[in-house]
């Protein structure tokens, strides 16, 4: 049975509308509090972004909560800060679970709850199942809490180290307006370094500036001459690059770099996850350099599943989603930011950026649709499909998948010849929008 409210990234929609109400907000808590104690949770940590809506539905949850966990605040925070805590807190003691109250990147307007098990990753299908589940039948929440304690951040910032950056060494870093827009001041220090999307601000998280919104960053790095931009989403989980022209470097370069970094130092990644978006090219490189790689479903938890499977610790997804398990339990935008600042420190001036790969081409169209409906139930769309197969083969490779968080088809082409990805593309966007009647 498929879910109801959680996507690829917890429960999302627009803040205090239904699923979001206030009143609802306290029925997940109450919910939320429900199955934790059933796998033996005791406490509960809560996070949240600098969103208008964050403080409402921060109280709406924890009093839904009410006297069933133990909860824990550690207040505006990255959602890596909210994982970390969590893994933290149950190797030292007793069990516990963790709340991130943020959209990611989506505009100010909405807001979400993503849950995190002990392990300080997101929850099993089966534990969101059971938490809608209870939602559905849970009719008025308590109105009697335990008083909450409050958690410092800077265990979390300690962990990760922080970097002095040198002189000559221009960064501009971009933080949203949101949660990393005061943890990230700490870890990054240099006089080098010019900051936008600072302070945190509820209105304006994501709005024209962050991951999702690059040409401040882009046009700020140009203008000042920079090295590179580092731009964060409002929830810190990911971050993306832009070199010293401007230009994009997304997370399958990001993963590249680290890899090749590691392997300069003797400590060669046994392995690197990715997943049926990263770019052909990744995959390519990766094999010259003798490193296995494997890819999974679009979403961080198919990536930790598959990292533990194999035993691996390095995964990414192109969004600039970089999960190093060294370093955290989840993905970690400001730990990926370091970890990229020190491989490219490492290197030579005259050889700071000769490392990328070359991507094979690849396109991406979003179809907006009224109504979701299997893939498989979109006629047109399947033989379209496999008519693509039929006259390219391995020569392109297509994704077609509706978005975890909103109402949209994805549409994806990467081939060897650019001329192949448009032609693809076209002829499967016209069949998707005659099965949808769009």
């Amino acid at each position: 049975m498929s879910l109801r409210y959680f996507g690829t990234d917890g429960i999302r929609g627009v803040a205090l509308r239904s699923p979001l109400t206030l009143e609802e907000v306290s029925r997940w808590g109450a919910a939320w509090a429900q199955v934790a104690r059933e796998a033996g949770v005791k406490r509960l940590v809560v996070g949240w972004d600098p969103r208008s809506s964050s403080g409402p539905m921060s109280e709406a949850f924890i009093l839904g909560v009410g006297m069933g966990l133990k909860v824990l605040i550690l207040g505006m925070a990255p959602t890596p800060a909210v994982a970390w805590t969590v893994a933290k807190l149950s190797m030292e003691g007793e069990k516990t679970w963790g709340l991130m109250i943020s959209a990611s990147h989506n505009p100010p307007e909405d807001n979400g709850l993503k849950g995190f098990n002990e392990l300080g990753e997101k929850l099993e299908e089966g534990q969101e199942r059971a938490i809608e589940a209870a939602f559905e039948v849970i009719p008025e929440p308590t109105t009697i809490s335990l008083p909450a304690s409050h958690l410092d951040l800077r265990p979390y910032l300690a962990h990760l180290g922080g970097l002095d950056l040198p002189r000559n060494f221009g960064v501009v870093i971009d933080c949203a307006h949101g949660a990393t827009a005061e943890a990230a001041l700490e870890l990054f220090r240099g006089d080098a370094i010019h900051w936008i999307g600072v302070p945190p601000d509820g209105p304006s998280i994501n709005v024209g500036v962050g991951s999702t919104h690059l040409n401040a960053l882009s046009a700020a790095v140009v203008a000042r001459g920079a090295q590179l931009g580092i731009a964060f989403d409002g929830d810190g989980d990911r971050c993306l690059l832009v070199d010293s022209q401007g230009d994009l470097v997304d997370g399958d370069q990001m993963v590249w770099l680290l890899a090749q970094d590691r392997l300069a130092c003797g400590d060669a990644p046994p392995g690197v996850v990715g997943t049926v978006m990263t770019n052909g090219g990744l995959a390519q490189a990766l094999a010259h350099a003798g490193i296995p790689f494997v890819r999974t479903p679009v979403g961080d938890k198919f990536l930790l599943r598959e990292m533990a499977r194999r035993g691996w610790d390095l995964a990414a997804e192109a969004s600039g989603h970089l999960i190093q398990k060294r370093v955290g339990p989840s993905g970690d935008g400001m730990a990926a930011a370091l970890g990229i600042l020190r491989a490219l420190l490492h290197r030579p001036n005259d050889r700071r950026w000769a490392w990328t790969f070359r991507p094979w081409p690849q396109r991406l169209v979003n179809v907006l649709a009224k109504d979701r409906r299997a893939v498989e139930a979109c006629p047109e769309l399947v033989a379209t499909m496999a008519a693509i197969d039929a006259r390219w083969g391995e020569g392109v490779r297509q994704v077609v998948r509706w978005s975890g968080t909103e109402p949209k088809l994805r549409l994806m082409v990467e081939a060897q010849e650019a001329t192949w990805v448009d032609l693809a593309l076209h002829e499967l966007e016209a069949a998707a929008r005659r099965d949808l009647a769009l």
